[in-house]
């Protein structure tokens, strides 16, 4: 049988569109992103986050305390998962070959090469962005001025665990080993994939971890938003149309030569304004039910973050809150009928009130602890207590 051969760099053209799991190609690209995002943009310092302002008890002595109960692990699973987060983040990063490896240097070929590698190593969805300067933190948790360094970067998504999700309450104990779950797959490709890339000799930096996890040089919302994985949603957080809430993010940093893909418009803005699910199941009341508003140059629905961490920190009966990803109408599976609802509703906005009121009718909150599979108990001073 005759067999057209390619050179290498054209069969990695022919190549380039595939099936995915989650084919982001099905949606609209837009040149900006779907919400404003002015010049008045200042670069945030990292100790004034959420979790910089609860350690150092601007939120109360109390949240205080909690956070610093929490960071060995507060449950058992979730505190072997944050060993194995801590080992990656302690590897020495590989020097970056003297030579650039004798491979194209096309971006557009490099492009889609290295969002292969990112499949290969089970990413769910992987994009490409130029990381905006306003995407960089001003300073590290030491207080170290971060430079923007690197002007590009490779987004890396993994969905949560939807049967943990389906079994829980949103806010009991399984909230650390879910995320956790992502973040600990996520932090072996981002490691992988920058120990590659430095192999071929170009520099490449990880971004991976929980907030506890100082691996960070940038905020990576800006980044998803740029990559075309996801709109601005109600909950303040960056929305999928797979995955919905229910994901996490890593990023690669690199001076790789690559083309940037562009902001995604699936039609939330209109539908996250008539749907307040996610505000009305919100423990914390931290997600309002009003208005945009801009916030350092963003239009975006503002989080309250003091209630959200303080709720999060202080939880007894629990970890951190998935109550949000959990009763969000886009988090759910990623099945036919699903898949169908998502595409009428972005297409077509007629039907995205018909889609909020059948979510409201079916329960996206509903919650089945006859799956649940796990142990309710507290992991305090190497101590395991069993919860009631």
């Amino acid at each position: 049988m005759y067999r057209m051969e390619y050179p290498p760099e054209e069969s990695l053209l022919h190549t380039q569109k595939q099936t995915r799991l989650f084919p982001m190609d099905v949606f609209k690209n837009a040149e900006k992103p779907t919400t404003l995002i002015t010049d008045a943009i200042q670069r945030i310092d990292m100790r004034n986050t959420a979790y910089g302002l609860a350690t150092r008890g601007e939120y109360g002595p109390n949240v205080q305390k909690s956070v610093q109960k929490s960071l060995p692990g507060k449950y058992p699973l979730s505190a072997a998962q944050k060993d194995v987060i801590d080992h990656l983040a302690l590897l020495t990063p590989n020097p970056v070959a003297a030579e650039k490896a004798p491979i194209p240097q096309d971006p557009i070929i490099l492009t889609h090469h290295i969002k292969e590698v990112g499949y290969f190593l089970k990413a769910d969805i992987v994009g490409t962005c130029q990381v905006p300067p306003s995407g960089y933190y001003s300073h590290g948790k030491q207080g170290n001025p971060i430079e923007a360094r690197y002007p590009n970067a490779i987004v890396i998504v993994m969905r949560k665990e939807l049967k943990a999700i389906r079994a829980s309450s949103g806010h009991d104990w399984m909230g650390d080993p879910i995320s956790f779950q992502a973040y600990q797959h996520l932090g072996l490709v981002a490691e992988t994939m920058a120990n590659y890339i430095r192999r071929l000799g170009w520099e490449a930096a990880p971004q991976y971890g929980p907030s506890l996890v100082n691996r960070y040089a940038v905020l990576l919302p800006p980044l998803l938003l740029a990559a075309g994985l996801g709109e601005v949603s109600r909950a303040g957080i960056i929305l999928n149309p797979y995955l919905g809430l229910a994901f996490k993010a890593a990023a690669v940093l690199t001076d790789m030569p690559l083309v940037p893909d562009q902001p995604v418009d699936f039609g939330l803005q209109p539908f996250c304004q008539d749907c307040k699910i996610c505000a009305e199941n919100c423990p914390s009341k931290a997600i309002p039910t009003g208005d945009k508003v801009l916030y350092n140059g963003y239009e975006t629905w503002k989080l309250d973050t003091q209630r959200c961490a303080s709720f999060n920190f202080t939880n007894k009966n629990g970890t951190m809150c998935n109550a949000c990803v959990k009763s969000c109408p886009w988090s759910n599976p990623s099945t036919w009928p699903h898949n169908l609802v998502r595409e009428l509703v972005s297409n077509l906005p007629f039907t995205q009130r018909i889609a909020i009121r059948a979510a409201r009718f079916l329960g996206a909150d509903m919650t089945f602890p006859e799956e649940k599979w796990w142990f309710d108990m507290e992991y305090a001073d190497d101590v395991i207590r069993l919860q009631e």
